[in-house]
């Protein structure tokens, strides 16, 4: 792998052509828009990789200003933490492209500082879908990274990487981020030092990182969700500020009811691709919250390995408007799992709401519905009685003399049924 390594006191970066999601340091760093949409590039790479609950994450804390930073989990990633480099914002352009790039990687060694980690890993900020130039890319972060690393007082390992996921760069524009920095610092050591006759379509072990059809569509797909994100967001601000004419306000909030249905189709469009998670909607009485949380340790190892990605409504965050935040996750989800209860029974938004809008989509095939029978209740002649329910048995977890014997069987049936939209969504992708 083509790297060369600089020294700064007692501190080292290394400049590497590889991919950042391989990286093993605490922090990563990702580059993303004001309301971390996560929707191409790096970021899209960091999210396939993390899994949902980054972007989950990132939805406590947005929409954030260019120039800052959020910090939110890794997810799966080796990483600790992942900071989003603000460097896209629809409604200012007041700071300029080295100033963006100056003021993100410069709070990045802030944060690294207050959490006292001694490794992060950066992309070229910016270069990707904000369409900064490499040239100024390289220049500010050589810059802020050097004088950084060398007044530091404690050890840092800062890796840069360089990957260009659509074979658009030329070697020049990578060989720029190895001048800008020799000229700042000594070389410690070098590696296979970079040449000009690097191949068009980068290569790493067997991998060719080139998008296939199945991702191209993906990038296509997810660029759209952001288009669809800033037009709301545009739509929001004009209808919170001073009202004009009666029917521009009517003909705003129509307009905002059709994207909210145009972007769960997309994200729809999204969750049906190999390389996303299966989107798992968990419908559950607050009564029933521990067992929810027992069912989801024993769901543990599909999150963990990718295979599925959890949402239920403890997941909203303050300020958020919950019904909102179930509709369109409850509409977007492909396995709903209802955790079948007496308090399930007896709430009404449980029963008379999310059942039957988990039941429809299930009619329509658009979702897969599994009934998990918690407590003992009379549910034979409940609207969910004709569909398979677990345990398989339909003996309801807490009759069983094992708990976890009964959450064990209740997850292996889960993966069975993820494993079949799965093999669905590939076959529709190729």
């Amino acid at each position: 792998m083509n790297s060369r390594s600089y020294q700064f006191a007692d501190s080292q970066l290394t400049v590497v052509f590889g991919d950042i999601t391989s990286s093993n340091a605490q922090v990563i760093v990702s580059s993303d828009d004001c309301y971390v949409t996560m929707g191409g590039g790096v970021s899209g790479a960091i999210l396939a990789a993390g899994g949902q609950e980054i972007m989950i994450d990132a939805a406590k804390k947005v929409p954030a200003k260019l120039g800052d930073v959020v910090v939110t989990t890794a997810g799966r990633l080796n990483a600790q933490y992942v900071f989003h480099a603000i460097t896209i914002e629809q409604y200012s352009d007041k700071m300029q492209t080295g100033q963006v790039v100056r003021q993100c990687v410069s709070r990045c060694f802030d944060l690294l500082d207050a959490l006292g980690l001694p490794s992060i890993a950066f992309p070229a900020i910016g270069a990707g879908i904000a369409r900064f130039s490499y040239e100024d890319v390289a220049v500010e972060m050589a810059n802020v990274i050097a004088e950084r690393l060398t007044r530091s007082n404690r050890p840092l390992q800062v890796t840069l990487f360089l990957f260009d996921r659509f074979g658009r760069m030329q070697p020049f524009d990578f060989v720029q981020f190895f001048e800008e920095f020799a000229r700042r610092m000594p070389p410690l050591e070098s590696g296979d030092r970079p040449t000009l006759n690097l191949p068009e379509t980068l290569q790493f072990g067997q991998t060719i990182v080139e998008p296939s059809g199945a991702v191209a569509r993906q990038q296509e797909t997810r660029l759209k969700l952001n288009g669809l994100t800033e037009e709301r967001s545009e739509l929001e601000e004009k209808l919170a500020g001073a009202g004009g004419p009666q029917g521009d306000e009517g003909r705003l909030r129509a307009r905002l009811d059709e994207l909210t249905t145009e972007r769960i189709e997309v994200l729809r469009q999204l969750q049906h691709t190999h390389t996303e998670p299966v989107s798992v909607f968990i419908s559950y009485s607050h009564k029933d919250q521990e067992l929810r949380q027992q069912l989801e340790e024993h769901m543990a190892i599909l999150k963990r390995n990718g295979v599925i990605a959890t949402w239920h409504d403890r997941q909203i965050t303050a300020g958020s408007e919950w019904k909102g935040a179930i509709d369109d996750n409850l509409a977007a989800a492909r396995l709903i799992l209802l955790l079948i209860s007496p308090a399930f029974v007896a709430s009404d938004y449980c029963y008379d709401v999310e059942l039957r809008h988990a039941l429809d989509r299930h009619a329509s095939g658009e979702a897969v519905v599994i009934p998990i029978i918690l407590r003992p209740v009379m549910w034979d002649s409940a609207p969910f009685a004709k569909l398979q329910g677990l345990p398989t048995d339909g003996k309801a977890v807490t009759m069983w003399d094992n708990r976890d014997d009964a959450f064990h069987t209740v997850a292996k049936g889960i993966r069975v049924t993820v494993e079949s939209i799965t093999a669905k969504a590939k076959a529709l992708s190729v």
